[in-house]
């Protein structure tokens, strides 16, 4: 099986798309250089994989330019639909969406570039994935793709809720079948799909944690919720996710959050 898992661990409850939507906007600066050192520039047409509500299409529509295009492929139709509509109001006309699985969609048109953000680790043939939009690349193109090093991700000084919290996410990706540290394997995922002689970069972003940080570790429990009693991690008693958000920000005061690094890693195909 190479499509996405149909499962999709985080869902596209209205909750979860502001949780996505506030998470884009921390991850911007990061992803916006990841695309830029892997040789986005203006002309180029660009295939966004997962795109769910555009963020990275946006960001990858505001490099290439008037002159180049970016398509955004996403398994929901809700999701699609939010994303054009996301464009319109941005007034972008270089950047359009459409329903398909990262496992199998394909125009029969050639790429520059092909980019995905935070989507490998819900793709059970991971290698697969990539050969399958590689092969759409035109020569000299390059494939971009970005995922977390979860376990990076911390709070200074540390604090015990947010240790938990942090603990009971972790614990549930790996106990549900994926890998918190697929940012590191990257680079070995990209040979395995035939590209050689990849670039690696991990960047991240600190945000206060009473604010940002605090919401993002909430936001990412609260979704995570059913895996987390589902495998055995913790019960809702224990988490109390109404009241998570609360008593994460009062406890992280002062306290500043390294989110998860961002890893992105690309390669680019012979000429």
């Amino acid at each position: 099986m190479t499509s996405i898992e149909k499962d999709y661990v985080l869902g596209h409850e209205e909750a979860e798309l502001a949780r996505l939507e506030h998470q884009a906007g921390i991850l911007a600066p990061a992803t916006e250089a990841i695309l830029r050192m892997a040789g986005l520039a203006p002309g180029m047409r660009v295939l966004d994989l997962g795109t769910g509500l555009g963020d990275v299409a946006f960001a990858a529509a505001g490099i290439v330019g008037p002159a180049g295009e970016v398509v955004g492929i996403d398994q929901s139709r809700a999701v699609v639909a939010r994303a054009r509509s996301r464009a319109e109001e941005r007034g972008l006309d270089n950047v359009g969406f459409e329903v398909g699985d990262v496992g199998t969609w394909h125009d029969g048109s050639r790429f520059d570039a092909v980019v995905g953000r935070l989507i490998l680790l819900y793709c059970p043939d991971q290698p697969a994935v990539i050969r399958h939009h590689a092969a759409s690349l035109a020569p000299g193109g390059v494939y971009v793709a970005m995922e977390y090093d979860m376990p990076a991700c911390r709070n200074e000084p540390p604090t015990p809720l947010a240790e938990s919290a942090r603990g009971w996410f972790l614990d549930a990706f790996r106990r549900g079948g994926m890998n918190p540290t697929l940012g590191l394997r990257l680079d070995a995922l990209l040979r395995a799909a035939g590209l050689s002689t990849p670039v690696v970069a991990g960047m991240t972003r600190a945000v206060p944690g009473e604010t940002d940080g605090s919401r993002m570790l909430a936001g990412i429990v609260t979704t995570m919720l059913p895996l987390i009693v589902r495998t055995g991690v913790a019960d809702e008693a224990e988490i109390d996710v109404d009241t998570l958000g609360e008593r994460l920000a009062a406890e992280m005061v002062g306290s500043l959050v390294v989110p998860p690094t961002l890893v992105g890693a690309w390669a680019v195909t012979p000429r």
